[in-house]
């Protein structure tokens, strides 16, 4: 493990990936048949295979690669739906605000048939629309998350955080995902939706499940949710609260008609909740093990604690919330960076790799905090830019600092090679980091 901390630059992408999993993808040229399996129903690379979720490293060798060779590539995603991946940077930027680009599903020429929540869904939800049906909605969110509004969640934030780490102190140590990078943002996200106490055990597990899994798997956990925010819909309706859900369930139009139906209700709540959980569960976790991972990095921040707000900048930067954002789908014949993308095809924007893009971010694979570009795009852009960032900000920041200002002698308690990355076509979170305090 010295050999691998001790590294820098590419050399340390490889050593990671010889420690995470079979080395498979190269820095060095090769043909593309050698990168990945092929679909078996369009014959295209399945980019973003078993290897790329092998360990917590493994995906950012895929990123150089796939850097040296171009912007724009032709892939297949685990459910055989043909996409356009856009990994480079500008043109991840430019695509996020293109509105040839659309999220309803009507655009599609018929390839995308994935019945995978929320994309799947046959009508529309804040994430499969545009505006500007797409920004009523959005406004019916974005209130909550205003910064004049942020600061009372600070409060709380510290409450469950120290809450956290007292158990971990007692047990001496603990799985940093399960009970501390899980345990803060469900609870948050719960306590502005205002869902009970008693509730928030079940939905944690069903929200691990929701993003991964097959689709058999998916639709059955979609479906438990979907009672189960039926219930939570029917309590609050008879006796609401002073919470996000209360307030679309009675909020009128200027008619003094509902601004929401049923199932907007619920797709919001639904959402919201998945949201704000687990993306901000997966960005505490991956902090947590890169701080472990750049030891010099980490004293630095111990001793000035004020720079963990750039340190989540960079880890955001590197990291990301999210692997890629939803679909798109072309709405006309259009190029992006010289290459043709005929009307209805489907095109997916990777901000994990645009973030990592060495055209704009040169040495990627650094985590460096004195950075000076911070125009990452782990938070899209444009109108679906996430409602949420400031407040998962605030959380990751709150969590990685108080964790690892408590704990100075914090280490991993499990080898690097053994951790692994749930396998989820949105959401890169660890599924457990191991540590003794």
């Amino acid at each position: 493990m010295d050999r691998l901390r001790a590294t820098s630059g590419a050399r340390a992408v490889r050593d990671a990936w010889r420690i995470g999993g079979r080395r498979r993808f190269l820095l060095c040229d090769h043909s593309e048949d050698d990168m990945a399996n092929k679909c078996p129903a369009h014959g295209h690379q399945m980019l973003m295979d078993d290897d790329y979720f092998a360990s917590p490293y493994a995906a950012y060798e895929l990123y150089a690669s796939l850097h040296e060779k171009g912007t724009v590539h032709r892939t297949c995603l685990d459910d055989h739906g043909p996409v356009w991946l856009v990994t480079g940077h500008a043109e991840v930027y430019s695509a996020l605000r293109d509105k040839r680009l659309a999220r309803p599903r009507e655009y599609s020429n018929g390839d995308f048939s994935s019945k995978r929540f929320p994309e799947g869904e046959a009508t529309g939800t804040i994430v499969t629309l545009d505006p500007p049906e797409h920004t009523r909605l959005k406004k019916m969110i974005n209130f909550t998350f205003l910064p004049r509004n942020l600061e009372t969640f600070r409060p709380r934030v510290h409450q469950v955080v120290e809450a956290r780490l007292d158990a971990i102190e007692a047990a001496g140590g603990g799985d940093l995902v399960e009970e501390y990078a899980a345990i803060l943002p469900i609870t948050i996200v719960c306590d502005v939706l205002g869902i009970r106490e008693e509730y928030r055990k079940d939905l944690k597990h069903w929200a691990d499940l929701v993003f991964s899994g097959d689709n058999e798997t998916n639709a059955m956990v979609r479906t438990k949710m979907s009672h189960f925010m039926n219930m939570v819909r029917e309590e609050k309706t008879k006796e609401p609260g002073e919470d996000l859900f209360s307030y679309w369930i009675h909020a009128k139009n200027a008619d003094g008609e509902p601004e929401l139906n049923v199932y907007q209700v619920m797709a919001l709540a639904l959402l919201t909740m998945l949201g704000g959980y687990d993306t901000t569960a997966g960005m505490i976790g991956r902090g947590a093990l890169a701080l472990l991972d750049n030891p010099e990095t980490l004293e630095r921040l111990r001793k000035d604690p004020d720079l963990f707000d750039v340190a989540v900048e960079e880890l955001l930067r590197k990291h990301g919330s999210v692997h890629h954002g939803f679909r798109r789908f072309a709405t006309e014949d259009l190029e992006i960076d010289g290459t043709k993308i005929a009307k209805g095809e489907t095109v997916l924007l990777h901000l994990t790799a645009a973030n990592n893009d060495p055209k704009r971010f040169p040495d990627p694979e650094v985590l460096d905090i004195d950075r000076e570009d911070k125009g990452h795009v782990a938070f899209g852009g444009g109108p679906h830019f996430c409602s949420g960032s400031e407040l998962a900000r605030m959380e990751t920041t709150i969590a990685l600092r108080q964790l690892f200002t408590r704990f100075p002698n914090i280490k991993l308690a499990a080898p690097r090679e053994s951790l692994k990355v749930r396998r989820s076509p949105l959401v890169p979170a660890l599924v457990s980091l191991p540590v003794t305090v």
